[in-house]
Order: structure tokens, then sequence, then C-alpha cells
């Protein structure tokens, strides 16, 4: 039987600003996106029966509502061909949680079909801005490394940045509706569209932490206190100008030399804690 195995990354949002809300209900944004080290894997395997999908340590997902089912239902109709599959995700990036965990499966599921079934002719630069149909942060999951998004993330440049040694994950442990977090933006605009400035930023400078904003995070807080605690807690145990990775809700931190100490975040609630790497290459196969 023909398989495959691939790490499917997270990412975090070194910068996200919204410009406005456009005539087709989605919002123009500009972000600044650069994958991390943990990640997910998907073990795909060729099959003469139905598509089956098995997914561990999230057995909710295991639902038709799978991003991974939508990202099927396209490549069968772009490549004009049925694949019948067994699926095993193996889940450690959380849910809902801004790390762009259902994109990043939804593009290492395309990369997995496209090498399983040897479709050298599907050209990965033309294939990337069409994804934006199944979830808008698929197209840079597809490329991975970092990269300034704009429109709704779809429109890719990719840069390269001076990365910190570490990443401090902290994700509160619930899950925050990106939709519910938009909808609360357009209260705070004017209803003018914004111009972008994260390309003038970056001719200015590329170190990581120059960037560090989320218009999302103020609506996140407010409307999640947990946030604020997860914060100010990388705030006291010495992680400077932690921020909120896309609509929350999980914080991050930089810390260089590898001298954070996860022992040393003091949260009333249970949270999870990772210590990770930014990295410059995305979906890999094994």
């Amino acid at each position: 039987m023909n398989s495959i195995k691939l790490r499917s990354p997270a990412k975090i949002n070194l910068f996200l600003r919204v410009l406005g809300r456009r005539s087709d209900g989605y919002h123009e944004i500009e972000t600044l996106f650069q994958e991390i080290e943990l990640a997910d894997e998907i073990i795909l395997r060729e099959t003469t029966g139905r598509t089956k999908l098995k997914v561990f340590g999230a057995p909710e997902l295991e639902s038709g509502e799978n991003i991974i089912f939508k990202a099927l239902k396209w490549i069968e109709s772009f490549s004009g061909r049925k694949f019948n599959l067994e699926i095993d995700l193996y889940k450690k990036i959380p849910v809902a949680a801004g790390l762009g965990g259902g994109s990043s499966n939804a593009a290492a599921f395309i990369v997995g079909v496209k090498k399983l079934f040897d479709l050298h002719w599907l050209d990965l630069d033309i294939l990337a801005p069409l994804t934006a149909s199944i979830g808008a942060d698929v197209p840079f999951f597809l490329y991975g490394g970092s990269a300034i998004g704009e429109g709704i993330g779809e429109k890719l440049t990719r840069v390269c940045l001076e990365l910190p040694d570490e990443v401090i994950l902290v994700n509160p442990g619930f899950p925050v509706s990106t939709a519910k977090i938009f909808g609360e933006i357009p209260k705070t605009l004017t209803g003018e569209m914004r111009k972008g400035i994260l390309k003038r930023l970056y001719g200015e400078s590329k170190d990581a932490r120059s960037f560090l904003h989320n218009d999302l995070q103020p609506v996140a807080e407010r409307l999640h206190p947990g946030i604020s605690e997860a914060l100010t807690a990388l705030r006291r145990a010495g992680i400077k100008e932690p921020l909120m990775s896309g609509s929350g809700p999980t914080v991050f931190g930089f810390s260089d030399g590898g001298t954070f100490d996860p022992q040393s975040l003091m949260v009333s609630r249970p949270c999870k804690v990772w210590k990770t790497r930014p990295v410059k290459k995305g979906i890999t196969v094994d």
C-alpha cells in the first residue's frame, strides 16, 4: 500500500493589522506570518475503500466538517481525479488557537496527495493562491517560512527575517471563534479602508521583534480575560512584549538562548506551554 508521512507546522502572526471590511464581508488585512517547529503529523495511505479520517488527540475532529475533507474535494475538483485515502492525523497543535493548525493540515494534505499520486503537473505557484477558497492561511502553509500576507492573507510576499532562538507559546486552554473576534472589529474602524504599512516597516527593519502588533488582541482580551492573564504571566516570567497570535487565544514571546523555564509561569488556570522555535522550511515529507 502506498503511503506518505508529513509534518504540518503551526504559525504565529508577528504582525496583524485590519485595514477594513470588504464588500464580500471579509476583512482586508496585512499580516506577517512566521512558521514554527510545533507541528501535527499526517499519514496518508492509498486505499480501495472510501476515504476515512482518524484523528489522534482530538477525536471530535473526525467529522465531514474537518477542513481536510474540504481540501480533498478541492483537489479532486482541480485535478479531475478521485482519491481514496486512509488519513491518520496526530494533533499536537491546539484547535481554534490562532496557530493555523487546520489550514496547515489542509495544505499538508494537498502536498501529500500531490506527491503520493505523482501529480507533478500541479504547479505550486498556480495552486497556492487558489487554495484560499479552502482557508485564508492555506496558501501561506504551502510555502511556509516567513511571509507578508495581504488581502485576506492569501496574497503573499516571502521575506527574510532576523529570528529569535526560541518561541514560547502559552495556550489558555479554551477555543476562540475567529468569526466572533472579527465581528467585533468594525466597531473600532472608521468605515474607510486603511492604507497598509507593513511593507514599509519591513523595509526599515528585518528584526522579528520590531513588528509585534495585533489589532485583534484588545477585542479578544475583552471577550476572554484568560488571554490577558496569559500575557501578564509571560511578562512576569521575563518575556518582553508578548503578543497574541491570530485571533487567539494562544500568546507567544521570544526567549534567546533557551533560558526560559516553563515552571516560572504563574497562572491560575490550566495552560499548555511549549518551547519551540521559528523554522524556514514549511511542510516536510518523510
